[in-house]
């Protein structure tokens, strides 16, 4: 990596200058390693990229603790890497542990806005606004800016599909690396999405269950019938009628009622009361 203006080594005799008084006008993210520590030396990278995406509102000072071990007692550092940020000559929050990108990344924006950060924020308002080619626009600067950064994409995700295009939406989540693939957030997306691809516009709720009603077989309008529910938030009306179409056929569109209760199960979370209920009733009707 060439040499940054925003990175650098520091010493004990340095920091009062280069960290406490330098960061009354930039904050200063400081990094406490040590060369033998092998998480620190696969975060030292990452925290450098994100540092350099910040472009001059971050800087990062790398503090060896095998070097520097008055300078790590004195902040009563005791474990490897531990990273301090430090604002207006304060230590204002600091993590331990290799954290992966996107909760550096979360950590940082709790108290730094950076220019990716604004510019997720003027999409979010954008799309709200029903501007959704420029909310596109500016997540697609954002991209540029910061190619790894998963919340640009999945914020990308989530206006794609609020327009409709869920296939496009489902194509960009089933691309995210395997860390931002499991995060809450992109599950209760893909579920979201699932639920819609199964309730097409058409029919309304009181003409579907009519037609349950009036056909008790009838497990087409059955499935968009839950489906159509859940996206009405009649949570629990939809988890009945997925329920309801596993007991009858486990084979009726790949499984479609197993799959409705998992999605619904994702857009809930484990710990809601419906989840844990329904989850029993799934596991009694499997086993």
């Amino acid at each position: 990596m060439s040499e940054s203006p925003y990175i650098f080594n520091v010493t004990a005799a340095e920091f009062q200058a280069r960290v406490i008084d330098a960061s009354f006008q930039t904050p200063v993210l400081v990094d406490f390693w040590a060369a033998w520590c092998g998480p620190c030396r696969s975060l030292m990278p990452l925290l450098a990229q994100i540092t350099e995406s910040y472009a001059g509102k971050l800087q990062l000072a790398k503090v060896d603790t095998e070097a520097e071990q008055q300078l790590a007692a004195h902040f009563g550092i005791r474990s490897l890497p531990t990273v301090m940020l430090v604002i207006n000559g304060q230590p204002v929050d600091q993590f331990t542990g290799a954290l992966p990108e996107s909760q550096v990344r979360e950590f940082l924006e709790k108290h730094i806005i950076s220019e990716v950060a604004e510019l997720r924020g003027q999409a979010r308002d954008l799309a709200a606004s029903g501007l959704v080619e420029a909310a596109i626009e500016c997540l697609k600067q954002a991209h540029t800016i910061e190619p790894d950064n998963s919340d640009i994409l999945i914020d990308l995700a989530k206006i794609v599909s609020d327009t409709g295009d869920n296939t496009q939406a489902m194509q960009i989540l089933e691309a995210l690396p395997i860390d931002s693939a499991s995060r809450p957030a992109v599950k209760e997306l893909k579920a979201r999405i699932h639920l819609t691809q199964q309730a097409p516009n058409g029919p309304s709720l009181d003409e579907l269950n009519a037609r349950v009603v009036a056909d008790d077989s009838d497990l087409a309008a059955r499935e968009q019938l839950a489906a159509a529910l859940a996206l009405h938030q009649n949570y629990e009306g939809a988890l009945a009628q997925f329920f309801t179409l596993m007991q009858r056929d486990r084979t009726f569109n790949n499984d479609a009622g197993r799959r409705g209760l998992l999605d619904l199960f994702e857009l809930l979370g484990a710990d809601h009361p419906l989840t844990k209920v329904w989850r029993r009733k799934m596991f009694g009707l499997l086993h």
